[in-house]
């Protein structure tokens, strides 16, 4: 799957450690990634729910690393929540995932979500949004549908430094690898 480098960070913020985890769901950059109702259960391969302590546990293991890491864990840091789940629609028809996302998109857009990337190439549609409050980023939501073969779902919640997440998109394919950062490196 041809993935944005936007969209890639967004991913690899959110594979840093896998933990069930709450927070509140009125916050301004919460969307309940989950009631899309494209992925069920079983069609998950991926399914992390990282918040509180978990996400500041990754974030000083980037910063011990020191580098590119520190401007990574600096905005790892700022989170309250990140959301992914990844998986392939089993049995979905492709109309219904299609009509999911253009509600999801609706409702994002009309609730104060700004659509910041689109991407639509050879089957592959990628949408990112992000949710501003006083200047600061609150929100980011990610969708991919890869041909309905793969579908990835993101919401990150919390304070998103604009400045960072720059630079960090600008060195994107610079990035390390957070596969050591996550527990039993799974």
């Amino acid at each position: 799957m041809k993935m944005t480098k936007a969209v890639a960070l967004i991913v690899m913020l959110a594979v840093a450690g896998a933990v069930g985890a709450q927070t509140d769901t009125n916050h301004p950059g919460f969307y309940p990634i989950e009631e899309m109702g494209v992925l069920a259960k079983g069609d998950l391969e991926v399914d992390v729910d990282l918040a509180g302590a978990m996400l500041q546990v990754a974030a000083g293991a980037m910063e011990g690393q020191g580098g590119d890491d520190a401007d990574l864990a600096q905005l790892v840091s700022g989170l309250e929540r990140v959301r992914v789940q990844v998986g392939v629609p089993r049995g979905a028809d492709p109309s219904t995932i299609a009509h999911s996302f253009d509600q999801a998109i609706s409702t994002l857009e009309g609730s104060g979500w700004s659509r910041i990337l689109k991407v639509v190439d050879e089957g592959e549609q990628v949408w990112l949004f992000a949710r501003e409050n006083a200047g600061r980023i609150v929100g980011l939501t990610a969708m991919v549908n890869d041909e309905d073969e793969e579908i990835v779902l993101v919401n990150i919640v919390g304070d998103i430094d604009p400045v960072v997440l720059g630079k960090l998109l600008a060195k994107a394919d610079q990035l390390p690898n957070l596969g050591q950062f996550m527990v039993d490196g799974e």
